[in-house]
C-alpha cells in the first residue's frame, strides 16, 4: 500500500464554509503548553502548513514574530484571512501545498500541521521541512479525537453513522487501512525522530448545529461526493442527536493532542 494519498488541490473546496463550526477546536491549554515546550517567546517565525481556515496560525500569532499560513484551497485561505483580520497582522496567507515548500520560503523556527499531515507525501514533506527549519526547530502535528464515552450514549452511533458514508471514499479507506504507517512511524524514520506528545482532555458543550456541520466539514462527506445522499445523512444525524440535546446543546468529550517532533 502506498503511504501517499494522491494530491487533489481542491479537495476541501466544498467543506471550507463548515470547517470552523464543525470541527472541534484545539484546546487553548494545548496551545499554551506547546508554546512553552517549544520556547516560543515572540521572536520566532512560524509555518502553518495545510492551514485550512487558520485556527492554528491565529492561536500561535501572539507567540511568534511572524508566520506564513499555507493552503492549496483558495476558499480556505479566504476564510483564514478573514478570521485573522485585525487580530493576527503578523500572519501572511499564501496559496500552496507541501509540494511547493522550497528555500524561497525562508527559514522557520516551528512548523505546525493540523489534521492535514495524512494528505501529504509525509517523508517528502519532512525532508523539505528539514531544509527550512532552524537547528532547534520543531514540527508539531495537531489533532482532535472524540472518543466513545459511556456517559454520552450518542457519540458511538453518531461516529458510526458518519463512517457508514465516509468509508466509501477511496482516500479515507487508504489512510484508515491496516497497512498505513502511523505518523509516529514516519517521523521516527525522518530527521525529526525525537518525539513528545501532549494531550488535553475536556468535556465540552457542543451545539446540535455544530454536529450537523461536522460531516459537511469532511471531504469524504462533501456535497460533491455524496450529492443528495448528504441530505439523507444529515436527516439521520438529526434524528439520532435530537433526543440527547437540551435546548440544542449536547455534551462531548474532546481530546486535543500535539505531537512535537525535533531532530
Amino acid at each position: 500500500m502506498s503511504d501517499t494519498i494522491p494530491f487533489v488541490a481542491n479537495r476541501f473546496q466544498h467543506n471550507a464554509a463548515y470547517y470552523l463550526q464543525g470541527r472541534p477546536a484545539y484546546a487553548p491549554g494545548l496551545i499554551r503548553r506547546v508554546a512553552a515546550a517549544c520556547r516560543l517567546d515572540g521572536r520566532q517565525r512560524l509555518l502553518d502548513l495545510g492551514c485550512g481556515p487558520g485556527p492554528l496560525a491565529l492561536a500561535f500569532s501572539t507567540y511568534v514574530a511572524s508566520g506564513v499560513a499555507l493552503d492549496p484551497e483558495p476558499e480556505m485561505l479566504r476564510i483564514a484571512a478573514a478570521f485573522g483580520l485585525g487580530i493576527a497582522p503578523n500572519i501572511a496567507y499564501r496559496q500552496g501545498s507541501s509540494y511547493d515548500l522550497s528555500p524561497a520560503f525562508g527559514r522557520f523556527d516551528i512548523a505546525v500541521i493540523g489534521r492535514a499531515f495524512h494528505w501529504m507525501d509525509r517523508p517528502d514533506t519532512l525532508a523539505r521541512l528539514d531544509s527550512l527549519l532552524e537547528p532547534a526547530g520543531a514540527v508539531v502535528l495537531f489533532g482532535t479525537t472524540t472518543p466513545d464515552d459511556p456517559t454520552l450514549p450518542w457519540m458511538a452511533p453518531y461516529r458510526a453513522l458518519l463512517e457508514e458514508y465516509a468509508g466509501e471514499d477511496p482516500a479515507r479507506r487508504q489512510h484508515k487501512a491496516q497497512g498505513w504507517r502511523s505518523h509516529d512511524a514516519v517521523l521516527m524514520q525522518s530527521a525529526f525522530s525525537a518525539l513528545e506528545r501532549i494531550t488535553v482532555v475536556e468535556k465540552r458543550r457542543v451545539s446540535l448545529d455544530s454536529l450537523l456541520a461536522r460531516p459537511q466539514s469532511m471531504s469524504s462527506l462533501s456535497r460533491a461526493r455524496l450529492g443528495a445522499r448528504l441530505d439523507t445523512l444529515l436527516d439521520r444525524a438529526r434524528a439520532l442527536l435530537e433526543p440527547h440535546a437540551q435546548d440544542g446543546w449536547l455534551d462531548e468529550r474532546v481530546e486535543s493532542g500535539a505531537l512535537i517532533a525535533r531532530r
